[in-house]
């Protein structure tokens, strides 16, 4: 046996957060485990369990590269991060010069904290174009709470550190219990659900919460404001609201009375297709056995109501009281290292920087400080003088999550725009890629974990050398920033650039990554913050009214309705009911699965194994229609084309509904899109219909209709996945110039 240590880091597997214990032998990790001794005590899931597999992938990118042929020929030519970043920085430069600063656009993946780095790099080139997939997860919510609590955050309270847990939970199209979406989340939820006494979980199919859950009800999926609204009202009519704080704390309740008014129980239940009793009583358990809480799942922002859904979110919890008293939603107060966040925002977004964001003239609040992805994708398509000319993109299938994968294809495979991808693993995104650069995992690297839910950040610590030439995310955000704008970026290594993240808490990167954690936890924390001084001198809210806005005067102010309202999804029985007579079934996507997280991980063995195919659920009765079998494969067709999965039979699932696995390709196919038009539901929503707020589209509610795969129809579905041979072939793409080569310690381990 070697040398052999333990190293504490903490997991970014998903959002991340969980605390790890990595056992390295002679520079090779040989193990993974929870910590014990981090804030979520060992836990981890399979994602974060399957990193030995990550790491010691023979598909990973090692060197930078550089594309030959035209953009999907899978023609590269391996060069050196000298030739990559020279390059970079001359096409930028070039952009500056000609276009504009705001051509040039950074994007990234999933929140996994190069957040920051990537809104740097924009800003200090000049652009606020960052794209992100936020306009779809998390922003909505960020910016509408945002209109409450000053900074953006509300999380449930599940720690009882005020002395009270949730008593009544709204889990709404959430399945945090098996996603572990939100990282260390998962983990204070279950264990809330030790105290809590009323379960409400609302979600058109049955989950792993529906079993233990007080009521349950099953909405058409797009309904959701309708629903809440409705709730609103009986809470409102019956007098079951918290009158003390309607009163003393909140503004516009006698506007949003009438609004709520509009949407009476036998309204309510046509429209959702809850029946009235178990609106009445979801209703008075939320009002009565407080406190309580809502945790919101991306379902709600992946659709065109997606602001006014988050608003009856805000008004439904301030109306019963159940804002920043123990128990319930939280802005949690930060550690000492203060936000982390402000590592971009100290570089503010000048008006000419902020006039020039795309989409930014119609989605105000989305586009606030990022690009509307969906923008940027249309004028590429359609060849608009002023569209984006540089893509520099750290990870991200933007190829896979973006609506309407027909024009998504179209706009990468424009020749007269640069990108770059910085990534793992050649996927559909860096196929059709200008330069690719290779990253480095997690476990990989040094950085600072600081995503949900704010009240701490933790030591992410390398824990091994990355493989070839791979680099962190910090490390090239670095390196392209000192070529491009050495003002903005003018720290030696990554270690001084941590410590200048970490200088309010008074503390050095090297002392951080031993202590692991900075928090503001138990006593520390401040509750009924608008009873103190905390956010205005007096007490009160960060508004412009300093009280719980339930009529939105910022909103009213930007042209929008200041109230929460529905509306009737793009594509649906009622707002298009002739389509409806082609296309009976409604269609939803995106329910999650606990071993993959979006686009990713299925590349990855262990976790490939759980779902080799997508699949669809389907009602018993739906499927009976059709002549469908537990097992079949099955078209999913709507107005824009059609894609093939596997039918899930599911008498949990609301019938005439039909939940497809969204965000799917398949890497063991070959390039440039793997599969991706196989069966991803992208090819089948729409970029025409946007939240106004957001510029969300509808990617959650759309109409479709399903039938059986006829065998002719079934010879071009990937069949290597079933044999699961892992790393022999079947589950990833060997980068150019990699062929038929294994690093030699990973031969060594086998």
């Amino acid at each position: 046996m070697g040398e052999r240590k333990i190293v504490r880091t903490t997991c970014k597997a998903c959002h991340g957060g969980c605390g790890v214990l990595v056992t390295v032998e002679d520079g090779v990790i040989i193990h993974v485990e929870g910590d014990p001794n981090s804030l979520t005590e060992g836990t981890m899931c399979a994602k974060g369990l399957s990193a030995l597999q990550h790491i010691n992938n023979p598909y990973r990118i090692l060197y930078p590269m550089k594309r030959m042929g035209e953009k999907g020929e899978s023609k590269w030519q391996r060069i050196s991060w000298d030739e990559a970043l020279g390059t970079i920085e001359a096409k930028v430069k070039e952009a500056q010069e000609k276009w504009g600063a705001h051509t040039i656009a950074i994007s990234q993946g999933t929140g996994r904290g190069c957040n920051r780095y990537i809104h740097r790099l924009a800003r200090s080139v000049g652009s606020a174009n960052a794209i992100t997939p936020g306009y779809v997860c998390h922003s909505p919510r960020i910016g509408i709470y945002g209109l409450v609590t000053g900074y953006g955050r509300l999380y449930c309270d599940y720690h009882g550190w005020g002395g009270e847990y949730p008593r009544t939970q709204i889990i709404l199209a959430k399945q945090l219990e098996i996603s572990s979406a939100d990282s260390e989340m998962a983990y204070w939820f279950l264990k809330s659900l030790d105290h809590v006494k009323n379960l409400i979980v609302i979600d058109p199919r049955a989950t792993a919460m529906t079993s233990r859950a007080t009521v349950w009800l099953q909405p058409r999926p797009g309904t959701d404001a309708a629903l809440l609204l409705g709730m609103m009202n009986v809470i409102i009519q019956e007098g079951l609201y918290n009158k003390e704080f309607v009163e003393k704390w909140t503004y516009g309740f006698e506007e949003l009375k009438m609004r709520a008014a509009e949407y009476p129980l036998e309204k309510v239940a046509q429209i959702t297709g809850v029946p009235r009793e178990k609106i009445v009583q979801a209703a008075r358990l939320f009002a009565i056995d407080t406190p309580g809480c809502i945790q919101v799942g991306s379902s709600l922002e992946r659709q065109a109501n997606a602001g006014q859904n988050i608003r009856c979110v805000v008004d439904l919890c301030g109306i019963t009281g159940n804002i920043e008293r123990p128990g319930s939603m939280m802005s949690w107060v930060l550690p000492s290292t203060g936000l982390i966040e402000d590592f971009f925002m100290e570089i503010p977004i000048t008006p000419e920087m902020k006039s020039k964001i795309k989409g930014g003239e119609i989605h105000k609040m989305g586009a606030a400080r990022t690009a509307h992805s969906d923008t940027v994708i249309k004028e590429l398509v359609e060849g608009h003088p002023d569209r984006i000319r540089v893509w520099i993109a750290i990870a991200g299938q933007q190829l896979v999550h973006l609506a309407h994968t027909q024009d998504v294809i179209k706009a990468y495979e424009r020749e007269d725009y640069f990108r770059v991808q910085i990534d793992l693993f050649m996927g559909p995104a860096a196929e059709y890629a200008d330069i690719v650069l290779p990253a480095a995992h997690y476990l990989e690297l040094d950085d600072i974990y600081d995503m949900h839910p704010r009240f701490f950040i933790s030591a992410i610590n390398k824990c091994v050398e990355p493989p070839g030439e791979a680099r962190s995310d910090a490390q090239i955000a670095l390196d392209i920033g000192k070529r491009v704008a050495p003002q903005y970026w003018p720290w030696k290594n990554v270690e001084e650039m941590l410590d200048y993240e970490l200088r309010r808490g008074n503390i050095t990167w090297k002392q951080f990554s031993k202590q692991m954690v900075s928090a503001c936890t138990g006593k520390d924390q401040i509750y009924y913050k608008y009873k103190t001084d905390y956010w205005r001198k007096g007490g009160g809210f960060p508004t412009p009214t300093g009280k719980l806005e339930l009529y939105s005067t910022v909103l009213k102010d930007l042209g929008y309705d200041p109230l929460p309202q529905f509306v009737e999804p793009g594509e649906s029985p009622v707002s298009t009911p002739e389509l409806a007579k082609e296309y009976p079934y409604v269609l939803t996507s995106g329910y999650r699965q606990p071993f993959y997280f979006l686009a990713q991980y299925r590349n990855i063995p262990w976790l490939r194994s759980f779902m080799v195919y997508p699949t669809a659920q389907v009602h018993p009765e739906t499927a009976a229609k059709h002549g469908i079998k537990d097992g079949d494969w099955i078209w999913i067709e709507g107005p824009r084309g059609r894609i093939r999965q596997l039918a899930r039979v599911f008498p949990g699932i609301l019938p005439g509904v039909v939940m497809a696995t969204a965000n799917c390709f398949y890497p063991e196919e070959p390039g440039p899109l793997h599969g991706l038009t196989i069966s991803s539901p992208n090819m089948l929503t729409s970029n025409q219909h946007f939240d106004p707020m957001y510029g969300a589209p509808d990617l959650t509610c759309l109409l479709c209709k399903i039938y059986k795969v006829e065998k002719k129809d079934m010879k071009d579905l990937p069949r290597g996945a079933l044999r699961l041979q892992g790393y022999g072939g079947d589950i990833g793409t060997v980068p150019f110039g990699q062929e038929g080569k294994i690093r030699q310690k990973q031969a060594a381990q086998r």
